[in-house]
């Protein structure tokens, strides 16, 4: 019993740059979080997305241009780098130890679901942006997703829940 007791909780947290995925945060590390926890924050990285509706594809009508894609995939590179940069100061602020990954995947969902598998979460924790249930059924949502399709409990807190 003592030994189960001192196992250290693997622990996800999902992390886009929004006002929810710092909401849920800010509260996990202020009402769930324990000093043995492993904690990742994780930036899913939608890369076809960010790659192809770069500006630079918008002037490149009918052909594609590998200097183009060189350059979108660079800038993309540069930009996950930053956000994991970012995330790392985030926790340091806070005096948390932890690591910061990037998935990259078709859907966010679906690579936080990879990553926690990967990874062997104990807990995924996630924010939501309250989108209300006829836009969550036309466009998705990615705690959706990653709630029905997770192997590890999910932890969602809802945009109402704000800690500061």
């Amino acid at each position: 019993m003592a030994a189960a007791s001192k196992k250290r909780r693997n622990v996800i947290i999902a992390m886009d740059g929004s006002d929810a995925s710092l909401n849920a945060f800010n509260w996990y590390r202020t009402m769930a979080r324990k000093e043995s926890d492993r904690i990742t924050l994780v930036h899913a990285v939608e890369i076809y997305h960010s790659i192809y509706t770069s500006p630079l594809f918008h002037d490149i009508p009918f052909a594609v241009d590998v200097n183009a894609v060189r350059k979108a995939y660079a800038d993309h590179k540069i930009d996950t780098e930053n956000k994991l940069y970012d995330l790392a100061l985030l926790m340091k602020s806070f005096c948390i130890e932890g690591k910061v990954r990037s998935v990259h995947a078709d859907d966010p969902g679906e690579g936080l679901v990879r990553i926690a598998e990967e990874l062997e979460a104990d807990m995924i924790v996630m924010g939501t942006r309250g989108q209300n249930k006829l836009r969550r059924t036309v466009t998705g949502s990615v705690s959706d997703y990653v709630l029905h399709h997770a192997t590890a409990p999910v932890l969602i807190c809802p945009p109402k829940h704000v800690i500061k």
